[in-house]
């Protein structure tokens, strides 16, 4: 346990409370930049999986982030505990990186041509992790020391487990996973069409899957290293900025295939697998 002064825990609280309220300052000026596009290829069209997926992947951080923001404010607990805003905390982060890599996940299966194989694999995968997920969160939140600020600063907690940085290292072994299929597919693009990587790289947007796998290598390193009250910062930091680079992907893979497909009558192109519906012709199944 942290040996920290009633001083230095409000100084601590009142930077959560500064922080989480910039970050959603932040995640709904991100909403503005794109809400035209969204609501032209989201809304507008037919909704299916992948609609259903980005809206919630998109709006989910907001609830997350309310409920911090009132752990932060809260004043009693005569309606409502810490612990029980914990695991509300806990269930909403939990479906926004669901909804986000739900959207990793269809975008690797459309990218290998609806693969039942490749598909298997990756919800096989996603189950193994799921169940030790639930597994570790709950040992841990059990342990967690979580109490109510005697001056008014909201929810604190002066207990630090670094185990907590294992949930999150079976999302790395995830992305892993997703970004080795997804350079293998890239790669034999390349060998098919004869073109430059780089671009290809750029087209299928190798690096959003990049940037995902460094934010969460970031938030463990902040977990092992830093206190609890900052460590959560950056758990939900990285759960937002997560949600916003896989719904903005997902806008650009919409916009590009709208361009692309017109000029390809007649062919199976690369910007087939980016669509919306995140689907390729019913004879690339395999």
């Amino acid at each position: 346990m942290d040996l920290q002064t009633p001083i230095d825990i409000s100084t601590s609280l009142r930077f959560q409370n500064y922080f989480f309220v910039s970050l959603a300052v932040f995640w709904v000026y991100d909403c503005f930049l794109t809400l035209d596009q969204e609501v032209s290829l989201i809304h507008w069209p037919p909704w299916k999986k992948g609609s259903v997926l980005y809206v919630m992947a998109r709006y989910l951080p907001a609830f997350l982030l309310c409920v911090h923001i009132y752990m932060n404010y809260l004043q009693n607990e005569n309606f409502v505990t810490c612990k029980s805003l914990l695991s509300i905390s806990y269930c909403a982060a939990a479906f926004c990186i669901a909804c986000a890599e739900g959207i990793f996940v269809l975008r690797t299966y459309a990218l290998w041509g609806n693969k039942k194989s490749i598909l298997g694999l990756m919800l096989s995968t996603v189950l193994c992790l799921a169940i030790l997920d639930v597994v570790m969160t709950t040992a841990i939140s059990s342990q967690l020391e979580l109490e109510l600020s005697g001056w008014g600063d909201g929810c604190y907690s002066l207990s630090h487990d670094k185990m907590a940085a294992a949930p999150w290292s079976l999302l790395v072994a995830f992305e892993l996973e997703i970004l080795v299929l997804t350079i293998i597919r890239v790669y034999w693009a390349y060998r098919e069409r004869g073109c430059a990587l780089i671009d290809i790289l750029l087209q299928h947007n190798i690096f959003y899957f990049g940037i995902g796998l460094s934010l969460s290598v970031v938030n463990i390193l902040a977990i092992e290293f830093l206190p609890y009250n900052f460590s959560n910062m950056f758990g939900t930091f990285q759960i937002v900025m997560h949600s916003i680079i896989v719904t903005r992907m997902h806008i650009q893979f919409c916009s590009t295939s709208q361009v692309c497909d017109s000029s390809e009558s007649g062919t199976i192109s690369y910007s087939q697998l980016t669509h919306i519906e995140l689907e390729t012709r019913s004879h690339l199944d395999a």
